[in-house]
Formats: structure tokens, C-alpha cells, sequence
């Protein structure tokens, strides 16, 4: 997302009053799968100042079922110039941008040209790659009282807060010291997801359901767990076998609830006024254990 001028207009702040009361105007000014079609168009109809999609990717027959910015027409076509013109339709004044390049092979001071970068979809080799511009200036807010009146007086404080780097949180390699009554509390999905990336990362590719296939899984699984010193009893073949089946499908309810949670964060970013998850959110969409 690219920054824009410092100033609105009055039908711009009649258009964007609501989110402006919400979370202030800086915000509002800063600036494709399922999940990146809900980010898009709840990042859109906030009013960022622009975005730009970039894609290298076709649309498949297998994108239709849960996005809502392209048609049957557009397979075969660029996924980010397929989407941009209905995004584009959803707030005619936020500048959208597309890209058809591999992020991949983007040299470093590409990157510079944005104010927050947001990955889906990506491979654990490309996020780890990206990481180093993953940070965020924030202004906290801390209220003191004033002497003599009712209301505190508000007092904005800038400060940088580094976030831990992905590749540090994926080494960690201490488990066996956390109480097996505290680790219980760690979703299975976490180690499900490490698994996936794993595979994704010697494959080059996601599971399918096949022997091969769940059987290096399996593989994956047992190293997981002797890498770390401990038993994650959850991790069942079962398990395991779910994971080749949903590794390459996307669900409309399930993009609607990450891609509003990750917009709000990307918004907490680009308003400078509220803190981003410091921390990895997994969501499990699986019905029953």
C-alpha cells in the first residue's frame, strides 16, 4: 500500500466520517485467493490510499469456488488484472495497482515503496525472505489527568516496536521445557501448519491425497516431534490425511473471517494507533475435535 497526500476533501471526509471517527485520519490516508478478495475489499472500503495486487498467477477452475472478484470468464486470465477492475468498483476512490511479476525475483528497493506489505498464499521460503521489512511504527496513547479538569489530557508517544522475525519464532526449539498441561493449550493446527510448510518447502508444492504423499507427511510428523522433544499425540494419521485433503482448498466463510481479522490488523498498522497480533493466529475451521 502506497502513501498519499495529507489531506482530504470535504466529500472524502463525509464519505470516510465513520472510519475516520474510528480509527483517525492518518489512518484513513495510508496506504488473490479467497482470503486476499477479503482483504482487498475490506482494505478498499476502508479508504486506504492505494493497493496494489501482484500476481504472476492465471485463474484456474479451482479459484471460482470461493472468489468473489472473478468469473468464469477470466480463467486463464492474470489473477491480479482479472480482479483489480472489481475492486476498483468497490470504492472508485482508492488508486489500485497491479503487478504481474513474480514477488519472488522483486529486488530489495521494491519493497521500499510501500508502507505495509501483506503476503497470502506464499511459500515459507518467500515470507521468511520478506520478513526483514515486516515492522511497525506505532503511537501508543497514555492519558495523564490535567490539574484542575475534569477530562485527562492525552499525550501521544512515538515509539518502534520490533516484532519477533518469523524465522526466530519457527526455531524455537524448547518445547520439551513448557508443562505438559500449558502445551495441551497450543492448538494442534500449529503443528499441522509447520508440517505443510515443511512439505511445501522440499517439495515445492502442497500435498495431494495420495500413499506417497501421506506418507512423507507421516515422515515430516515423526521429525516434528523427536526434533522438539515431545509427544503431540494429536498430530493422529488421521490428522495427517485431512491435512492432503484441505491443503489446497479455500472456503468462503472461513477467507470472510480470516480476511476481516487480518484487514483490522493491517489497519491497526496503518493508523499508527493500535498494536498488530504479536503473535502467530492460527484459526481452525475444522467442525468437531
Amino acid at each position: 500500500m502506497d502513501s498519499q497526500p495529507s489531506h482530504i476533501t470535504e466529500d472524502e471526509a463525509a464519505l470516510y466520517d465513520r472510519q475516520i471517527r474510528l480509527w483517525g485520519l492518518e489512518a484513513q490516508q495510508h496506504g488473490i485467493r479467497g482470503l486476499s478478495n477479503e482483504i482487498c475489499k475490506n482494505l478498499v472500503l476502508a479508504g486506504v490510499g492505494s493497493i496494489t495486487i501482484i500476481d504472476h498467477n492465471v485463474v484456474a477452475i479451482e479459484d471460482l469456488g470461493a472468489q468473489f472478484l472473478i468469473t468464469e470468464q477470466d480463467v486463464g486470465k492474470n489473477r491480479a488484472l482479472a480482479s483489480a477492475d472489481r475492486v476498483r468498483h468497490l470504492n472508485p476512490r482508492v488508486v489500485v495497482k497491479t503487478d504481474t511479476n513474480d514477488i519472488r525475483e522483486k529486488p530489495e528497493e521494491f519493497f521500499m515503496n510501500f508502507d505495509l506489505i501483506c503476503l497470502t498464499d506464499s511459500d515459507l521460503d518467500t515470507m521468511v525472505g520478506l520478513d526483514p521489512w515486516a515492522f511497525f511504527i506505532i503511537i501508543r496513547v497514555r492519558k495523564t489527568p490535567k490539574p484542575n479538569k475534569d477530562e485527562p489530557e492525552i499525550e501521544r508517544i512515538m515509539k518502534c516496536e520490533e516484532y519477533v522475525s518469523l524465522e526466530a519464532a519457527l526455531s524455537k526449539n524448547d518445547w520439551n521445557q513448557i508443562p505438559e498441561k500449558k502445551l495441551k493449550k497450543v492448538s494442534y493446527v500449529l503443528w499441522g501448519v509447520l508440517i505443510l510448510w515443511k512439505f511445501q518447502q522440499e517439495e515445492n508444492r502442497l500435498p495431494i491425497n495420495n500413499e506417497d504423499d501421506i506418507r512423507k507427511l507421516k515422515s515430516l510428523r515423526d521429525s516434528l516431534i523427536t526434533s522438539n522433544g515431545i509427544k503431540v499425540s494429536t498430530i493422529s494419521d488421521e490428522f495427517l490425511v485431512m491435512l492432503s485433503l484441505n491443503a489446497r482448498a479455500e472456503l468462503s466463510p472461513v477467507c470472510a473471517i480470516m480476511g476481516g481479522l487480518l484487514a483490522q490488523d493491517i489497519l491497526n498498522a496503518l493508523s499508527r494507533r493500535e498494536l498488530p497480533i504479536n503473535n502467530l493466529f492460527i484459526y481452525n475451521g475444522h467442525v468437531g475435535k
